[in-house]
């Protein structure tokens, strides 16, 4: 039997999230040296035909077939299939000519939420962002990812602290040694830094989960806190009255 052309690729992404477009492209070459053909290319995922053409491919030539569907709840398989039409069959009678078929994984969706935000200012944690604080200050941030995966995780944060004229002052990055279980927390905690300058200094913050591949869960950029001048004390604020007597 007589075969006229190849599916010669199948483009599509090797995973895809649950409920999210899934672009496929089937690529079929026509390999007579001599004639054009009239091929049908029928594509099928889950029973659901979502490509279903015919074209007229030049000698030689390659068409693209093109088509759309919405990723299932598990790992699935596109199987392709390419057919001619048997000559002067009436009505029309297609003949399969190729096949191929490419699996697409279903992906791992990771999520976490950034719970707390704080610093560390006189010695009392407190909600990012903080006012009026005075320059000299030194402080530390606290960070509180949580889990929100129905699996044991393992998280990693980074920040990034500048002052008020853009310079790094602080930047910390670390995963945690073990992991996290599902709707737990695991808390992140920085080195001291001082703040210098008055006015805004700001923070960026990422929350991470899958060390191997690093994807970001959550993030924060944003008012880290904002520093005043600090009040100085009076020259005379040493001095103390020890003896007093009326004359």
């Amino acid at each position: 039997m007589a075969k006229y052309a190849d599916i010669v690729d199948i483009i599509a992404p090797a995973s895809a999230a649950q409920g999210k477009r899934v672009d496929v492209t089937v690529k079929v070459k026509n390999i007579d040296p001599i004639y054009d053909h009239v091929v049908a290319c029928l594509v099928i995922v889950d029973g659901l035909r979502f490509i279903d053409e015919v074209a007229i491919i030049d000698s030689g030539e390659t068409h693209l077939y093109s088509g759309a569907f919405l990723m299932a709840g598990g790992d699935v398989t596109i199987y392709a299939y390419s057919y001619y039409p048997k000559p002067y069959a009436v009505p029309t009678e297609w003949i399969l000519d190729d096949t191929a078929q490419k699996n697409v994984a279903l992906a791992v969706v990771y999520k976490g939420t950034i719970t707390k935000k704080e610093l560390d200012y006189e010695d009392s944690w407190r909600s990012i962002p903080v006012y009026n604080i005075p320059t000299g200050t030194r402080v530390r941030v606290r960070i509180t990812g949580r889990n929100d995966m129905a699996s044991n995780q393992k998280m990693g944060a980074w920040w990034q602290v500048k002052d008020p004229g853009g310079g790094v002052v602080n930047e910390y990055s670390k995963w945690e040694t073990s992991w996290t279980g599902p709707g737990n927390a695991q808390e992140f905690v920085g080195s001291s830094f001082d703040l210098n300058k008055v006015g805004t200094y700001t923070i960026a913050i990422q929350l991470f989960m899958n060390p191997a591949a690093e994807v970001v869960v959550d993030d924060y950029y944003g008012t880290l806190c904002k520093v005043v001048a600090a009040v100085p004390e009076p020259e005379f604020s040493g001095f103390a009255v020890k003896d007093y007597s009326k004359s």
